[in-house]
C-alpha cells in the first residue's frame, strides 16, 4: 500500500496549504452515507441545514448575514438563493476559487479572503453563522474566545449568531460518538476518520485518510479542535456579551438533550 501525507511542516493543521483544508477536505465532505444516523447526501445535508439556520435565526429576505468561515460556500450559496444577502469569508483560497465558481451571478452574495481571527466588520450583520464544526481551531482558549468576541462586534445590536458542530460531549462520553468510521465518498473513494476525545485538554485530535480502490491512500494532516458542552459554550457567549443564549439539538427548534446528534448555540446580542 502507498500512502501520501498532504501535510506541510511548521503550519497549523488549520492553515491555506497545510494539508488538511482544500482539494482533500471538499472531496471528503461528499460522502453517500453523511454523518448522521440518519444517512442524507451533501445536497441534502446542505439544504437541511440552510432551511435550519432560516428557521433557528428567523432570518428574512434581505437581511444580510456572515458565514465564517465558509470554506467552499455551500452553506452560503443555499442562504443566497433564498434570498438572504451572504458574505462568506474564509483564509483558504482554493476553497474559495471553488465557491465563487459556484455563484452562478447570484447578486447577493460575495466571498472574501479573511481570518476569522482579525475580522473587521462592526455593528454590520443580522446574522452571524460559524458552521459545521468550524469553532475551536486555536491552540489556546484566549485565541479561540478572541474569534467569539469577532463574531460578536459584527452583529448588529439584535442580531444573532449561531454555532453549529456535530460533536455533543456527553454522546462522546457515553460511547455514542463515531470515533471510528469509513464512508464511502461520491467518486469512488472511501474516508477513514478516527476521532480520540482528550478530556484533559478538551480537544478532539483526529485524521482523516481517503483510500483509492487500488490500495493506496492520502493522508490529510492531523487536526486538534477545542470543542465545549452546550454548557460551556453557553457561559463563553454571556462573557463576550450576548443578552439570550439557547442550545438546540436539531434543525427543527428541539432543545439540545445528552442524546443530540449535532449541537446549535444561538446568541443574541
Amino acid at each position: 500500500m502507498s500512502l501520501a501525507h498532504m501535510s506541510v511542516p511548521g503550519k497549523a493543521w488549520w492553515e491555506e496549504d497545510a494539508g488538511f483544508f482544500g482539494h482533500g477536505y471538499m472531496e471528503g465532505d461528499n460522502s453517500v452515507e453523511g454523518y448522521l444516523e440518519q444517512q442524507l447526501t451533501l445536497a441534502e445535508r446542505t439544504s437541511n441545514e440552510a432551511n435550519g439556520i432560516i428557521n433557528l435565526l428567523k432570518l428574512q429576505p434581505g437581511q444580510r448575514i456572515l458565514d465564517c468561515p465558509c470554506g467552499y460556500g455551500r452553506h452560503s450559496i443555499a442562504l443566497a438563493q433564498r434570498g438572504i444577502e451572504v458574505v462568506g469569508a474564509d483564509i483558504n483560497s482554493e476553497e474559495l476559487q471553488i465557491a465563487c465558481q459556484h455563484l452562478n451571478n447570484l447578486p447577493n452574495a460575495q466571498f472574501i479572503k479573511n481570518d476569522m481571527r482579525f475580522l473587521y466588520f462592526h455593528d454590520y450583520f443580522d446574522a452571524v453563522i460559524n458552521m459545521f464544526y468550524s469553532f475551536g481551531f486555536f491552540e489556546t482558549d484566549e485565541e479561540n474566545l478572541q474569534v467569539l468576541r469577532n463574531f460578536y462586534t459584527a452583529l448588529k445590536p439584535g442580531g444573532k449568531f449561531l454555532m453549529h458542530t456535530d460533536v455533543n460531549i456527553p454522546r462522546i462520553m457515553s460511547g455514542r460518538y463515531k470515533s471510528v468510521e469509513n464512508r464511502h465518498l461520491c467518486d469512488g473513494n472511501v474516508l477513514e476518520i478516527i476521532d480520540r476525545y482528550d478530556s484533559s485538554t478538551k480537544r478532539i485530535n483526529g485524521t482523516w485518510r481517503i483510500i483509492h480502490a487500488d490500495g493506496s491512500a492520502d493522508s490529510l494532516t492531523p487536526y486538534s479542535v477545542r470543542v465545549y458542552t452546550g454548557e460551556e459554550f453557553t457561559d463563553w457567549c454571556y462573557s463576550v456579551g450576548f443578552k439570550r443564549v439557547t442550545a438546540y439539538g436539531s434543525w427543527d427548534g428541539a432543545l439540545l438533550t445528552d442524546d443530540s446528534e449535532d449541537m446549535m448555540i444561538v446568541a443574541e446580542k
